[in-house]
Order: C-alpha cells, then structure tokens, then sequence
C-alpha cells in the first residue's frame, strides 16, 4: 500500500481513527464489565481477565469498524482501495404532513404535538480519486419541521343549577356520606 495518493492516506487515516476510537470505546465497557463479574476473584484473575476481555473485543471491533470502513472506501470499478469518497448530495422533497401527538398527563391535562413530517428523496454521489468513477446512492429521509407543544387544560367540573361544584361533596350530591344532608358536621338547624 506504499503507491497510495495523498487522498487515500488521508482517507485511510481517517477510517483508522474511526475504528480506533470505536474498538477503545467498547473495549472499555467490556473491560468494565468484566471486572465488575469477576468482583469475587481474587486480584490478579479479576483484573487480568478483565485487561484480556477489553483487548479481545476492542481488537475485534477495531478490525470489524476498519474493515467496513474499508470495503466502503473500495472503487468498485478499478479496485483502489480508500480512494472513495462522498462529492455531492441532492435532496428533493417528495412530499409534507401533518402530525400530531397526544399524551394525557397526570394531572388530567393532556400534552399536544404538532409538527410536520417531510419526506425527502436524496441521492448520494460518491467519486474515485484513482479512476473517476462516479456511483450514486439513492434513498429516503424523514425529518420533523416546526414542531409545536401545547398543554391543553384538564376540563373544569360541571357546576349544578344552584352554582356550586357537584364535585366538591357540598351539595349532598355524589361525594357526601350517606346519611349527610350537605350541612357542615355538627351543624343543626
């Protein structure tokens, strides 16, 4: 790989450090969680099966990340290796809706979304440094535009012909105790 442009080095750097930065992250967490399993052993199997478990999986991930990143970067036509790259991107929009969400809040109010979801034809342009070679990628976005959040309040009680709440339990309606004549307790007339 000595005859690569200044382009491919560049690209190639930049899978490399990709995939590095993916392999340490997840080695981390697997190393992570192994210690934490072998937290009954004693020093050195915890903490030396915990240094081979991150190296075992960051390894594998790394060469996993640079290997896709790799096959990405691959002219299908004259088979240079990290000589593809993105030139362009063209969206259109295919078309637009209307959405709404409702979610009841506890309080018996109830939170309205309100956006609108356009969809988006894009074609992706990617060209050889080595040969030229131009291939696209043609697919689908969604993406939510002007969103709104409005809460909407819980409904006020019904009030009864006499102007108090039948809610309240003061009128000998649905929430007085059996017996009770809507007087205050002790009271006598």
């Amino acid at each position: 790989m000595t005859d690569l442009s200044q382009d491919q080095v560049e690209k190639r750097a930049s899978i490399q450090k990709s995939a590095t930065i993916w392999g340490v992250i997840v080695g981390a967490v697997v190393g992570l969680i192994a210690l934490w399993i072998l937290g009954g052993q004693g020093g050195a199997v915890r903490y030396g099966g915990a240094v081979v478990a991150a190296l075992a999986v960051g390894g594998f991930v790394y060469r996993a990340s640079f290997k896709s990143g790799a096959k990405s970067a691959l002219c299908e036509k004259c088979g240079a290796a990290f000589s593809r790259s993105r030139s362009g991107s063209e969206e259109t929009l295919a078309g637009s809706e209307a959405k709404e969400e409702r979610k009841e809040q506890p309080d018996g109010s109830t939170e309205v979304k309100r956006w609108t979801e356009e969809v988006y034809d894009v074609v992706d342009s990617y060209t050889c440094a080595k040969c030229g070679d131009v291939t696209t990628n043609a697919y689908q976005s969604t993406r939510r535009k002007d969103e709104t959040t409005e809460t909407i309040a819980a409904p006020e009680p019904e009030t009864t012909k006499t102007g108090k709440s039948s809610a309240s339990g003061s009128s000998g309606g649905k929430g007085a105790a059996k017996g009770s004549s809507g007087r205050g307790k002790g009271s006598r007339s």
